[in-house]
């Protein structure tokens, strides 16, 4: 288990760093740190790994403090974004390093099944030139995980791949860490990367974690509108609570499941671009006439199309192209108050 107990660090001569962190990740549970780069989410690493201390706070790992234990005292594994591999060394030498500078026994046994663990079988002798991405890759996660670290902790590790590259190697990440059962931080600006790969998503920005919870909630139940915005597409809508199940909007009065805010209230409505109902029947709930469509784009697996609205401009998702757009709807579980 990793924990972060308020904690809390900004750099000499700064303001940037991060601002009273709380953060638990139950062993064998990959979390995604996600964020715009400069919200902290490589600092937060940084004091995990000892390459930086805490001003306040503690961080435990499996229930040891860590307080001023360097980086090698902490038995971590690290992927970096460049995978520092070493160029002169072949595969096998690459993956054996960590065990010969910790005079380990059985070395080629166990180098040879990290090599068959990673999918690198057949590859041993040679040099990182003289392979692909994505092998490199492999050979840095192997390197990582050759010790039985405590923890693994990737630095943006997909970054440098190509669109179809990336998508293995996050299946194949996933499926080791799984197979290991080892707790896992992961560091990106991916938002696919995050929502797929991990079992919580921490999205952070300005130096503090605005949420963390599964992905299906940070998606479909965000906290605040900054969330929203940042995972996905969203449409925002401003509302005053009619009622329990009703919010008034300049879309006009939106049925919405029951909630507990008060009478009045303001608050945002999150539609899903995804979520509407396009020239839906008149026995749906929420019908609502589209004045016209302004722009559309072809996105592979959905078209989107910028459509007016009672005056308001509304993305929608279809996964096949429209000829007319006269009305969408959106059903009352499909609207998030936040």
């Amino acid at each position: 288990m990793i924990e972060f107990r308020s904690v809390s660090f900004t750099y000499p001569n700064s303001q940037s760093g991060v601002k009273d962190i709380s953060l638990s990740v139950n062993t064998g549970d990959l979390v995604a740190i996600l964020g715009k780069s400069g919200c902290g989410k490589t600092t937060l690493l940084k004091l995990l790994a000892g390459f930086e201390y805490p001003n306040q706070g503690e961080i435990w790992i499996n229930q040891k403090n860590q307080e001023n234990l360097s980086c090698a005292d902490r038995k971590l594994g690290i992927v970096f974004q460049d995978y520092a591999l070493f160029p002169h060394y072949t595969v096998e030498q690459n993956i054996a390093y960590p065990l010969k500078i910790n005079r380990a026994k059985n070395i080629p046994t166990k180098v040879k099944a990290m090599i068959e663990l990673v999918g690198l079988g057949g590859m041993s002798h040679k040099y990182p030139h003289q392979l692909s991405g994505g092998q490199r890759q492999r050979v840095a996660l192997a390197r990582a995980l050759i010790f039985e670290p405590t923890a693994l902790l990737l630095d943006e590790p997909l970054s440098a791949l190509d669109a179809s590259l990336r998508d293995e190697m996050r299946t194949e990440i996933k499926r080791i860490q799984k197979e290991l059962n080892i707790t896992t931080f992961l560091i990106t600006h991916d938002q696919e990367e995050a929502m797929t790969m991990s079992d919580q998503v921490a999205v952070m920005s300005d130096g503090q974690i605005q949420q963390c919870a599964s992905p299906l909630e940070i998606y479909h139940q965000p906290n605040s509108t900054a969330v929203a915005k940042f995972v996905g597409k969203a449409n925002i809508i401003k509302g005053t609570v009619t009622s329990n199940t009703t919010v008034s909007t300049d879309l006009g009065i939106l049925e919405i499941l029951p909630t507990t805010r008060k009478l009045n209230e303001n608050v945002d409505l999150l539609i899903r671009p995804e979520k509407f109902l396009i020239n839906p029947n008149t026995q749906e709930t929420n019908v609502l006439s589209v004045a016209k469509v302004l722009h559309s784009q072809f996105l592979g697996n959905f078209t989107e199309y910028t459509a007016e609205v009672s005056q308001n401009l509304i993305k929608l998702h279809t996964p096949f192209p429209c000829n007319t757009i006269n009305h969408i709807a959106v059903p009352p579980q499909s609207i998030h108050v936040i």
